[in-house]
């Protein structure tokens, strides 16, 4: 397993979020479920692949794990964290891939998180969970091509690590 290095900072890390939410809407190019409830999006257009694996990989890619979130569709939980059957998390999850993602919002006061697609889906992130700790990081951010991600926890807030 890598470490984290905390890397210090020339511009708020808030910048690379910013950065993000200027590039929007952009097009979901793969959604699935990971391990123990972990869920991953790629965004834009496809750059080039994996050495390792030979998968595709895309303009940023975004992992949500040390958090508790929620998919509506409709004002309607269609998915949920603790969902148990992976084929149904995956299947909805695959419902995605094709919509735009059109908003990334932060509200500061709880440290939750919005992402606002296309097709009346909401996906809600929030740090409270069983077991959370503050210096837990809700997601990481990766931008093809730069070896620094933008992470986020409710103790450090946004920050870069590699």
């Amino acid at each position: 397993m890598s470490t984290i290095h905390h890397l210090p900072l020339a511009a708020p890390a808030c910048r690379k979020f910013e950065a993000f939410q200027a590039t929007l809407p952009v097009k979901v190019a793969g959604a699935c479920r990971g391990i123990n409830g972990f869920i991953t999006f790629d965004f834009g257009s496809q750059q080039g692949r994996d050495p390792v694996t030979g998968a595709p990989q895309f303009d940023w890619h975004l992992w949500i794990y040390m958090c508790d979130w929620d998919l509506y569709k409709g004002g309607s939980r269609v998915l949920w964290r603790r969902e148990s059957d992976n084929a149904l998390a995956g299947a909805i999850l695959g419902q995605l891939v094709g919509e735009t993602l059109v908003g990334f919002d932060y509200d500061i006061q709880d440290d939750c998180f919005l992402l606002r697609f296309s097709g009346d889906y909401q996906l809600h992130l929030d740090p409270d969970f069983f077991g959370f700790d503050p210096t837990d990081d809700l997601f990481m951010l990766f931008k093809y091509g730069e070896k620094e991600c933008l992470s986020y926890s409710p103790k450090r807030r946004f920050y870069r690590a590699a």
